[in-house]
């Protein structure tokens, strides 16, 4: 073929490949899909292919670029086409760690390794607009620089620590989704050295497209199932808390002490009305809620709680607010199940009562709340009727959610002094409440 019949080749080509791209991208906008992280990064990576496409059609657009706005152009667009390349693979980065679950340790060194790969993609594009140094335009159009293979270099240390992520992850993973995140990995590598080697016919592109498309139905697809039956089980999660919460012996004794009150002290009768109805409105709302809520309404709607159990139980129940930050984000019906343990399980089967302290931190990255009690523990409580497996029910769903919401942990220590509920949640400070 000669040189036009190339660039049309290669036109049509990257046209196909752009539809390629569209079909993952309109999938993950359509219904809303794009609001789970995981999909978010999965369509950053559709949007950077379809980017990183478009730059690479301005190459065999211009082909003799005479006219110096012609080299300006097909400059520009080649800083484009590199810098998209580095966010297609940061997004396929973030989308693999988020998939196989990564965290600590491991997943910050990751990441930081990425980051700073991708930085560099994006910085030596940046510069061979002054340098030459990975690229240059002459009046024969695009040329490759001295360090052009340092460009191809970036992108090959990016798929080596894709596949040590999945080496490392092979236990956890299923055999079909390591078989297909492979795919991802070996078909634009095998295509961006066939084109390195023998520039001519456009295949990089083509290559990462249809390998989003083989991620999409064989990976994704898979993903979107499992994520809906896991939202399933959060909302049924939801539900179990919001019952066990509002169990007829609470409503029960709540307006008890409500119609003693209305005798002996309207007033407080008054304020134990308004508290009682919030609390109910709040547990209805959290039906509602699928995902996270502002911390400070999680706790009003604990401090609702607890000021009725406190007109119930009057001095034995003692409460200590310690809050030193509230600006975070907290899956619904989060701390109520602990708190609920640590009045009813564990300082109100003491025989003169106890303490209950709520108090929030920020340490480490983490916005740490932490529930404790000076009760009888969480081993004597089981000795009550109905006390331990109800309590056990709260805490695992508490946990779960925590996990698949915000990526949050719950730990718990007991003895017979107390009990000490510790979360932990990744925040980095400044969340845009």
């Amino acid at each position: 073929m000669n040189a036009d019949q190339i660039a049309v080749t290669n036109i049509l080509l990257d046209t196909f490949a752009v539809i390629l791209a569209l079909i993952p991208m309109t999938y993950l906008v359509n219904g809303g899909r794009y609001k789970h992280l995981i999909n978010q990064y999965f369509l950053g990576i559709a949007i950077a292919n379809i980017v990183m496409i478009i730059g690479d059609l301005a190459d065999w657009m211009i082909q003799s670029p005479t006219e110096p706005w012609q080299k300006l152009v097909l400059l520009l667009f080649t800083v484009i086409y590199y810098a998209a390349s580095a966010f297609v693979l940061y997004f396929s980065a973030r989308y693999l760690m988020t998939y196989i679950r990564l965290e600590g340790e491991t997943e910050r060194v990751c990441l930081m390794a990425f980051r700073v790969l991708c930085a560099l993609q994006v910085l030596f594009a940046l510069l061979s607009l002054f340098t030459g140094a990975v690229f240059y335009v002459t009046d024969d159009g695009y040329q490759r620089g001295p360090l052009f293979i340092v460009s191809q270099l970036i992108p090959l240390l990016c798929y080596v620590l894709f596949v040590a992520l999945l080496v490392c992850s092979w236990n956890s993973l299923k055999r079909r989704d390591i078989l297909f995140f492979l795919l991802y990995i070996i078909v634009p590598l095998a295509s961006g050295a066939t084109q390195m080697l023998f520039r001519g016919i456009a295949i990089v592109n083509i290559g990462v497209s249809l390998s989003l498309l083989f991620a999409l139905l064989n990976i994704q697809f898979a993903h979107e199932v499992a994520l809906q039956e896991k939202e399933k089980e959060l909302a049924k999660q939801r539900i179990d808390i919001m019952l066990s919460q509002i169990q007829p012996h609470f409503l029960y004794n709540s307006l008890g002490t409500i119609y003693h009150l209305c005798e002996t002290d309207p007033e407080r009768a008054k304020k134990a009305i308004k508290r009682f109805s919030d609390f109910l409105r709040g547990n209805m709302e959290s039906l509602k809620n699928r995902g996270t809520i502002p911390f400070e309404q999680e706790l009003n709607h604990v401090m609702n709680y607890l000021y009725l159990e406190q007109q119930r139980f009057g001095d034995k129940l003692q409460v200590i607010y310690r809050i030193r930050t509230t600006n975070f984000l907290i899956p619904s019906l989060t701390l109520q199940p602990l708190v609920e343990n640590a009045v009813q399980h564990g300082v109100l089967n003491k025989k003169n009562g106890g303490t209950v302290n709520i108090r929030t931190d920020e340490a480490d990255g983490f916005a740490v709340i932490t529930v404790s009690d000076n009760g009888v523990g969480m081993e004597q409580a089981k000795q009550y009727p109905a006390m331990g497996e109800h309590m056990h029910i709260g805490i695992d769903n508490v946990r779960s959610r925590l996990k698949e919401l915000v990526d949050g942990r719950l730990d718990i220590v007991s003895s017979s002094q107390g009990t000490t509920a510790t979360i932990r949640i990744p925040w980095n400070g400044d969340d845009d409440l």
